[in-house]
């Protein structure tokens, strides 16, 4: 059994809250050490020996690549807040690796406005995370961002095989910034809602919405 472990699911979910509150508990945990756009150039997946565990919103499409055993928890967040964050932040407005990466994966999200290929987005790579850690046969975590408690991440450490006290668990989340990789104006978030969606857009994030336990607004 592998004792390697990936954070994962759609960018601007938390993965780098995660990873400082892992590593925060004893079990280092990168941020995009070993999957980000610059080092998948060449879709090979170099892991150093001295990190068990990554976080990273790129490492959806690679699951099935990697060692047998390696655990996957998939961090999901409410698709509304994201889709904020990721217009607030020009995602797939201002050319970036990251944006290349993400089309590259999924051609799809290269049309439309700005939320519309960002609901697109959380919807194809969450289901991405799913389907190839089903596929891959790994041990595979879901859980929510807002649902962060003593409770889940103590869940968390045991499907990761890693001993944490409870109050060492509770301190770890009184000191870690909630606000981790907060960037842009939010003074504007309100103005961007998930109206006037395709219809079939519509009914997937809907659907996969539900799924996870959220009711989106205007969707």
């Amino acid at each position: 059994m592998s004792d390697r472990f990936v954070v994962t699911g759609c960018g601007r979910s938390g993965t780098g809250y995660t990873s400082g509150l892992i590593t925060q508990l004893g079990l280092p945990c990168g941020h995009e050490r070993v999957f980000n756009p610059y080092d998948l150039l060449d879709a090979e997946v170099f892991w150093p020996p001295n990190v068990p565990g990554d976080s990273s919103w790129l490492a959806a499409p690679l699951l099935g690549y990697l060692e047998s055993g390696t655990r996957v928890l998939h961090q999901v967040r409410d698709p509304l807040a994201v889709v904020r964050s990721l217009v607030r932040t020009r995602f797939f407005d201002d050319p970036s690796l990251y944006r290349d990466f993400a089309e590259q994966l999924c051609p799809e999200l290269a049309q439309g406005s700005a939320v519309e290929r960002s609901a697109r987005y959380w919807v194809s790579w969450n289901r991405m995370v799913e389907e190839q850690a089903r596929s891959a046969g790994l041990p595979y975590m879901r859980y929510r961002l807002e649902d962060y408690s003593p409770e889940l991440v103590r869940q968390m450490t045991e499907f990761l095989q890693h001993e944490a006290s409870t109050e060492r668990i509770t301190a770890a989340l009184a000191n870690h910034p909630t606000d981790f990789n907060t960037r842009g104006d939010k003074s504007h978030d309100e103005e961007i809602v998930l109206e006037a969606l395709d219809p079939n857009l519509e009914n997937q994030l809907t659907h996969l919405a539900s799924h996870y336990g959220y009711t989106p607004a205007h969707a």
